[in-house]
């Protein structure tokens, strides 16, 4: 697998992954991927098979704190993370939750968050394993009866490998 940014000749192969990921009415169109990929505030990536194929894809936002600062104590969200069916199972969507946390934590986010489809069992263990919990539901979210929970995980921040609590050695 080969992770990179997402970019505007991938929106065609995003857009068979959204097929593939959700129902109609909870698909994305083109025009929201564009906006995501062009956005100051976005981090698209995607991952590529052998042949160069666009086989997952994941947007994450950071989302400003009150003072409007992006950079400081923000959250961080989650919005789409989705693998081809064939090639789910191979580690693409940690990877790329991997990826996310660490821009986020990067850009100084302390927290992300997601909405999860309450029957999505698999999303849910991904999630959990990335230290993920519940913190509230959303009735209907997907449609009338579906359901999501939303989730969060805090970002501590990173100490460069070697470091003392003090920063000292």
């Amino acid at each position: 697998m080969i992770f990179g940014a997402g970019r505007e000749a991938d929106v065609d192969a995003i857009m068979e992954l959204e097929s593939g990921a959700f129902h109609p009415w909870e698909r994305w169109g083109r025009q929201s991927w564009l906006d995501e990929m062009h956005a100051d505030d976005r981090f698209v990536i995607t991952a590529r098979d052998a042949d160069d194929r666009v086989m997952a894809a994941a947007t994450f936002q950071c989302v400003p704190t009150p003072d409007g600062d992006h950079l400081r104590g923000g959250d961080a969200d989650l919005h789409r993370i989705m693998v081809a069916r064939q090639h789910r199972g191979e580690g693409a969507a940690k990877h790329m939750m991997r990826a996310g946390m660490e821009w986020a934590r990067a850009i100084g986010a302390e927290r992300m968050l997601l909405e999860v489809r309450e029957d999505n069992d698999a999303a849910i263990a991904l999630y959990e394993g990335f230290g993920f919990g519940p913190i509230s539901r959303r009735e209907n979210y997907y449609g009338q009866g579906v359901h999501a929970t939303l989730m969060a995980a805090p970002l501590a921040p990173q100490r460069p490998a070697g470091l003392s609590d003090d920063g000292l050695d």
